[in-house]
């Protein structure tokens, strides 16, 4: 749940750093070249903290009506990542309809992966589409639970410190991508900034928040390095300090603010279709490609948002 892009209510820095998030969730999945490529994938999981930040932060004392319509506005986007990823396959079986309806039966239209979905927020539709629904069980908790949703958020915190330290993080590999220890602590982690925010700044000033973030980054690379899930852990002092440096920061660059405050789930939801279909075009690139790459697919990402909203404005008016 956002204010709409022209608000007056609206934190442009927020917008900012939901711009750098959308940036990174593209790095994170058009990966650089190893070993770079994987330490950046492994920053890059600060992009989702600060997307389910964002949402709590302004669901905050949100009204049913508010909480109902955010609800129906990410299914929305689900049903429209969903249509997307069906459309690839179709392109791909060489536009065989019996393909898409023998996918739909077989992986789809079943208990184990309506279960997968429940549970864990993981759907074989598209592999982008966990966070949307995660975002979803969000906005239906607080609806139901109100002000105790802020218990399970708590309990998802320390549950996710437990999974990923020894012994316990030495002995499984927990699914670190569901609502219970990523997207619901987080969404109530972005609630308490907004109604502590005052506090909080008059005690964790510029230079603290920075020596936060550096120290978030130190353990998620690192995390890579040992191959740990740490970076959960760095993601719980990156986000919230990223999210308070920026969120004070009164930034006024609109242009970039766009890609967070009016872009940043077309990006998210698209980019998956670019980067499948750049593949498909340029199998074989060499190595200054591969380090173009990224940046080639959000630059076409970002272009197709500019020329989707302009169309809906005029379509609109």
């Amino acid at each position: 749940m956002e204010m709409p892009a022209n608000s007056p209510l609206r934190n442009h820095g927020l917008d900012f750093l939901k711009g750098i998030a959308a940036c990174f969730i593209v790095f994170a999945h058009v990966t650089f070249p190893r070993p770079f490529g994987l330490f950046v994938a492994y920053v890059a999981t600060f992009a989702v903290s600060v997307f389910f930040m964002t949402s709590g932060y302004y669901s905050l004392n949100s009204s049913r009506s508010r909480l109902l319509h955010a609800i129906k506005r990410t299914l929305g986007y689900l049903l429209a990542a969903y249509v997307l990823y069906l459309v690839r396959i179709w392109i791909i079986e060489d536009f065989s309809v019996s393909a898409v309806l023998d996918f739909l039966s077989r992986e789809v239209f079943t208990l184990h992966h309506l279960s997968r979905v429940m549970v864990l927020t993981q759907s074989s539709i598209c592999y982008v589409a966990w966070f949307l629904i995660t975002l979803v069980v969000c906005y239906v908790l607080r609806l139901m639970l109100g002000r105790w949703l802020w218990l399970l958020g708590a309990v998802g915190l320390v549950a996710g410190i437990v999974v990923v330290l020894p012994p316990v993080g030495n002995l499984m590999d927990f699914p670190i991508s569901n609502p219970w220890l990523w997207g619901i602590p987080f969404f109530v982690m972005g609630e308490a900034v907004h109604q502590y925010e005052d506090r909080l700044r008059q005690v964790l000033h510029r230079p603290q928040l920075v020596v936060l973030c550096v120290v978030g980054l130190t353990i998620s690379i690192l995390s890579r390095y040992y191959g740990t899930q740490w970076w959960h852990i760095a993601n719980m002092m990156l986000a919230p300090a990223l999210f308070l440096l920026f969120g004070g920061s009164g930034m006024k660059y609109k242009r970039f603010c766009l890609l967070g405050s009016t872009y940043a789930f077309f990006i998210y939801i698209v980019h998956p279709l670019v980067m499948f279909s750049y593949n498909a075009l340029r199998p074989d690139r060499g190595l200054a490609e591969s380090w173009l790459r990224p940046f080639i697919v959000l630059a076409i990402t970002v272009l197709l948002a500019a020329v989707y909203y302009r169309l809906k404005s005029m379509l609109t008016r």
